[in-house]
């Protein structure tokens, strides 16, 4: 279920404001990015100051990394819509999901609503998840959904280390080794070409792992970011992609780095 409410939530685009999300208080703003954070909610100082600077640590690394450098404010701001109790994200969600069962109870990004709502009751973690598909999102629209959530996996789990974040094997890589164990990972080329179904739908851990290892992968050979703008400026079909990813991964080595992980 949380899955197929992932999907519903990640390809909604309604476009009109919340009336809940305009009654929430902006408690802080990060700018100078181009993609301004409104940040709202009602959170004590000390949590308001730790999810502001969280905010900017993820913008600029996110920017750092992976956007095009643009004009600042080149996108309309986004709200990020902050609990940090469980019981106060689970009264927010039950009423702007609207016909929607359920909404995932760590966070969702809403694009067409501009809106991102995470649950710091779970983990800081979940903003840092959300946002990154926000500002990606505003650079690069035509993201594949497997590149996309593999790049908000490696920042769910991050750690800052004073000048930016690192990243390391987390416990997804529990469910890749198992498919790879059954033999039912997917290839590269199959992750490659895989859409929102694949990713968001029953095998959605095994995707999630996948992509987020893979990034890592690249990552620590220093060709994440070349590879993350070569996806956005030259590959603009799927065997484009398929075909870049195999140039840019060699699959057995991989897969024997993924053997080696505990």
């Amino acid at each position: 279920m949380v899955a197929a409410t992932l999907l519903v939530w990640w390809t909604l685009a309604l476009g009109a404001p919340l009336p809940e999300v305009e009654a929430l208080s902006v408690v802080a703003r990060v700018e100078g990015s181009p993609t301004p954070v409104r940040l709202r909610g009602a959170l004590g100082q000390a949590e308001t100051s730790r999810a502001q600077r969280e905010t900017s640590r993820v913008v600029a690394d996110v920017g750092r990394r992976f956007l095009q450098p643009v004009a600042a404010a080149a996108h309309p701001p986004v709200d990020l819509c902050l609990f940090e109790t469980e019981p106060a994200y689970v009264a927010f969600t039950t009423r702007v999901c609207g016909p929607i069962p359920d909404c995932s109870p760590l966070g969702f990004y809403q694009p067409g609503r501009r809106l991102i709502v995470a649950n710091l009751g779970r983990s800081i973690g979940n903003l840092r998840h959300e946002l990154a598909h926000a500002l990606i999102g505003d650079d690069f629209p035509g993201i594949p959904a497997w590149l996309n959530e593999g790049i908000g996996a490696l920042y769910g789990t991050a750690k800052f280390d004073g000048k930016s974040f690192g990243f390391a094997v987390n416990y997804r890589m529990r469910d890749v080794k198992a498919a790879l164990a059954a033999g039912t990972l997917p290839t590269l080329a199959q992750l490659a070409r895989s859409n929102e179904q694949d990713v968001y739908g029953p095998r959605a851990m095994v995707y999630y792992g996948l992509a987020r290892h893979l990034l890592l992968y690249l990552d620590q050979q220093n060709k994440l970011s070349a590879f993350y703008r070569a996806m956005r400026d030259d590959a603009h079909t799927v065997d484009a992609q398929t075909a870049l990813l195999a140039a840019t991964v060699d699959e057995k080595a991989f897969l024997e780095w993924v053997r080696k992980q505990k």
